[in-house]
């Protein structure tokens, strides 16, 4: 099966434990503990991403860059970006996948970015400019 926004909607609606809205082209999908992803089907690939943190809320970015260089690899299967949401730059976990995919490998990405994104926030706890942003 070839995903797209309709049928990925369903399969995500029919998971236990998330909360599942359609915002155009674009599934917001929240877990029980309140992360967030959201979900794009492309022509080839899905992307499911969850926004961490502002940029504007870490005290030395150069060091923090450097820290995620280093230590993604122990965070499997997500990765972390910079991007443009609204006028401010934030960094974002993001996951990607075939629109081929079974329906396991979708579940599964969904649910290790969000166990990642916590695991992302307490590692770079230390480099936030203010408290409770972890």
């Amino acid at each position: 099966m070839t995903w797209n926004h309709e049928n990925l909607r369903q399969l995500a609606e029919n998971h236990t434990g998330w909360v599942v809205e359609s915002e155009g082209e674009c599934l917001s999908i929240s877990n029980d503990e309140g992360v967030d992803a959201f979900v794009y089907v492309g022509e080839k690939q899905i992307v499911v991403e969850s926004i961490l943190f502002p940029v504007s809320q870490v005290a030395d970015v150069v060091v923090l860059n450097e820290m995620i260089l280093q230590t993604h690899q122990l965070v499997p299967l997500t990765a972390i970006a910079i991007k443009m949401i609204g006028g401010e730059r934030y960094y974002v976990a993001f996951g990607a996948l075939s629109v081929s995919s079974k329906d396991e490998v979708v579940i599964e990405e969904v649910e290790t970015l969000f166990s990642n994104v916590g695991d992302f926030l307490d590692l770079f706890a230390d480099h936030f400019e203010m408290e409770g942003v972890a």
